[in-house]
C-alpha cells in the first residue's frame, strides 16, 4: 500500500478511528526514539555523571588539602 493509499483510507475513518491511528503512530515514534535516542542518552548521561564525580573527588582532595 503506498503512502497515497493509507492518506485515502485514513480521510475515510470515524474521528475516533483517525484517533487510535494517530496513538498508533505516536508509540511507533515513541519506540524509534526509545530505540534509537535512548541508548545514546543513557550514555551521555552516564558521561556528564563520570566527569560531575571526577570533579567533586579532585573538589575534595583540595578541600582535604587545606
Amino acid at each position: 500500500m503506498r503512502l497515497e493509499e493509507v492518506k485515502s483510507a485514513i480521510k475515510e475513518l470515524t474521528v475516533e478511528e483517525r484517533r487510535k491511528v494517530a496513538l498508533y503512530i505516536l508509540e511507533l515514534e515513541k519506540e524509534h526514539v526509545q530505540k534509537t535516542l535512548g541508548p545514546q542518552l543513557a550514555e551521555d548521561v552516564n558521561a556528564v555523571s563520570k566527569v560531575v564525580q571526577d570533579a567533586i573527588q579532585k573538589l575534595k582532595k583540595l578541600v582535604d588539602r587545606a
